[in-house]
């Protein structure tokens, strides 16, 4: 998918590529629409594990937090998701469980810092989610040409400068609410 996207995903060259057979790949996805699926699933479970990770990291901000996780966008998972979504293979509810358990993982943290006399509602954690996740996604296809910058330097100088103010933005709102 990397070299043709979803259209150029042929299991045949998958099989050489893996240096397994054809049949067998066949035997363990059933399909094409098989392969994609687990596909969709590999990319979920993996933007999942790089944002609990973060979150368990003890982050001492949401700008560390959130270069993280633009980092795990822009290193080639939101390309892979929308290859996915191209695929017009259906990602169902295999996303919500795992957008779920981030959202849980951020309100139980949030709860934490607070303190034991403060309390969130959890729809407050998903739109501050949702928000990122958008975010984060649509810099990593989008950011590059938005930025306009003149030399990879200042490519990175400016996305940090975005990231950070993203970041900033999200502590004022937090702060807010806290």
């Amino acid at each position: 998918m990397a070299a043709g996207g979803p259209a150029g995903l042929r299991l045949q060259e998958v099989a050489k590529a893996a240096g397994v057979s054809h049949p067998t790949i066949l035997h363990h996805f059933g399909s094409r629409e098989g392969l994609i699926q687990a596909l969709n699933l590999k990319t979920i479970e993996h933007l999942k594990s790089v944002l609990l990770k973060v979150m368990g990291a003890g982050m001492s901000s949401s700008e560390d937090a959130i270069a993280s996780t633009f980092a795990a966008y822009r290193d080639g998972l939101a390309q892979r998701m929308v290859w996915l979504m191209q695929s017009q293979q259906p990602m169902g509810q295999v996303g919500l469980p795992a957008f779920d358990e981030l959202v849980d993982a951020l309100h139980a943290m949030r709860l934490r810092m607070a303190g034991p006399d403060r309390h969130f509602d959890i729809a407050d954690t998903r739109a501050i989610v949702h928000l990122t996740t958008i975010t984060a996604f649509g810099d990593a296809i989008l950011g590059k040409r938005l930025r306009r910058a003149q030399t990879p330097e200042d490519e990175i100088a400016q996305r940090a400068w975005f990231e950070n103010w993203f970041g900033e933005l999200l502590n004022v709102y937090i702060a807010r609410k806290s």
